[in-house]
């Protein structure tokens, strides 16, 4: 046990128990759903508690709990959150998040939890724990209780589209996500989204004539949320090659054989790798155009004169010589490149009515080659359907243009804010009694599940609330031990006076 003395110990001991023994990526979560299932089971056998659990067709679980003595005439409650977690890793060897456990430390002076270079799954992990702590802790004063765990949030959510409310029984008409990310803030309202697919199929062909071939590697990079940390001024691998491909092409014929890079739709790509062919005549110019397209993304992201505020300081760009390969022709291949270039990263609209939110934004998310077939995946979200929807559509046309077969994915709505609710005021009111200082109320342009599940049960009022996670869907994620008995204490003022709400 790594977390065994931190408070409060029985949210940790859930935490490290169930959640980091229990690797559970998106779409592969069998595992995690059976240990949720026998844990449960474990504390009604070995405390005789009440307790149930149903699933749904979809895979996800609700638990549910009668009210405690005195407690029975409270409005049910729910409490929500996914079961799946972004796996990333930085290792050179990779690392076996199938059947190894997350390799949990204490960092930072004893302030943060961590993994050794893989990501935590503290999104959604540490809500969860701190749902199923309130189960079975002696202390928790509750009405009816309903914990829901959905499915495969993270690459489309899945859970909560299937969510059955009928097929589960689910009762209650007031609900907390617990899938925030910032101390001091009640979340209430989140952006909807829609991923695009670009594909092209093409024949390969031997380079024909003296090619020389490079490989480009751009790496090192923070990456990161394509929802939260989309506004930072970090770098996009894929971009940045595209850059640096296109700048080839203003003084050379360019015959590209591999381009992979990114590995996740909500993960801003850390990695992006290219194998191409030039003339073999002009690959001395080919090299020092690398050199100077590296020294110029180098002076920008890694400028020692921004001090501790250097964009990215272990980013690289390099490349070497490499053997021969088929590839895609020179119109084809810098029709690819010149896509890439050309599509948005980053925020692309900011909110008029909402002073520094995202309203619209696109994670230019995965470049990959399969065989003779090159996609290229992006995720863009909006805090605003209409907009959201004229966007997709121009990233669309874009893609036509340049001859790609496009899809557009299914969407999933935002979460119109409403302060004004009774359940929001209450919340607040307890929170602030909590930290003792005032908190924010507030939209994000990360997508959340409230909007999808609020759709399905009419009239629920919801917030969320969670921990300060920070760099999460990135090996460097990292949970702020302290704000964990914070939210535990006013998720448990919560149940204990929801009856005079």
């Amino acid at each position: 046990m790594v977390l065994e003395n931190l408070e409060p110990k029985l949210v940790w001991e859930i935490f490290e128990n169930v959640f980091i023994q229990t690797p559970r990526e998106s779409k592969k979560e069998e595992k995690i759903r059976a240990k949720i299932k026998g844990w449960v089971l474990e504390q009604v056998v070995s405390l005789k508690l009440d307790v149930t659990v149903a699933e749904d067709s979809t895979g996800n679980l609700l638990i549910k709990k009668p009210a405690t003595k005195g407690m029975e005439s409270a409005p049910p409650i729910l409490l929500q959150g996914h079961m799946d977690m972004v796996c990333e890793t930085d290792r050179e060897e990779g690392f076996d998040f199938d059947n190894e456990p997350i390799p949990v430390r204490i960092q930072y002076k004893g302030e943060w939890v961590d993994a050794d270079g893989t990501t935590l799954g503290s999104d959604n992990g540490i809500g969860l724990s701190l749902a199923m702590a309130l189960l079975v802790d002696p202390k928790v004063v509750h009405g009816p209780l309903e914990i829901l765990v959905t499915v495969d949030e993270e690459t489309g959510l899945v859970g909560a589209f299937g969510l059955d409310p009928d097929a589960l029984g689910l009762t209650s008409k007031l609900m907390i996500n617990i899938d925030s990310e910032e101390i001091g803030a009640i979340t209430i309202g989140s952006a909807g989204g829609g991923d695009l697919l670009f594909e092209k199929k093409l024949e390969r062909t031997d380079s024909g004539g003296p090619i020389t071939f490079f490989e480009l590697t751009v790496k090192g990079l923070f990456g990161g949320h394509s929802g939260v940390d989309i506004h930072r001024p970090r770098g996009n691998a894929n971009r940045l090659l595209a850059r640096t491909l296109s700048k080839l092409l203003t003084e050379m014929g360019v015959m590209l054989s591999e381009w992979n890079g990114g590995s996740k739709p909500n993960a801003i790509p850390r990695d992006s790798i290219a194998k191409f062919g030039v003339p073999a005549d002009r690959a001395a110019r080919a090299e020092d155009i690398l050199v100077s397209e590296r020294d110029s993304v180098l002076a920008y992201y890694r400028n020692p004169a921004s001090g501790p505020n250097v964009l990215e300081p272990n980013l690289e760009m390099t490349w070497t010589k490499t053997e021969a390969a088929p590839c895609f022709s020179v119109d084809e291949t810098a029709k690819i490149i010149r896509t890439v270039h050309s599509l948005p990263h980053g925020p692309v609209r900011f909110s008029p009515a909402v002073e520094g939110l995202v309203e619209t934004s696109n994670n230019l998310a995965i470049i990959q080659t399969a065989d003779d077939t090159i996609t290229i995946h992006l995720s863009p979200r909006g805090n605003v359907d209409d907009e959201l929807e004229a966007f997709r559509r121009s990233l669309a046309d874009l893609g036509r243009l340049g001859g790609w077969e496009v899809t557009l994915r299914p969407t999933y709505p935002g979460w119109a804010p409403d302060p004004n609710t009774p359940f929001v005021e209450f919340v607040k009111r307890l929170y602030e009694g909590e930290v003792g200082s005032s908190v924010t109320v507030e939209a994000i342009h990360a997508g959340l599940e409230c909007g999808i599940v609020g759709a399905k049960i009419p009239g629920i009022q919801m917030v969320s609330i969670g921990p300060s996670l920070k760099n999460v869907h990135t090996p460097d994620e990292k949970l702020k031990i302290a704000d964990v008995g914070v939210l535990y204490n006013l998720l448990k003022s919560i149940l204990k006076d929801i009856k005079d709400l």
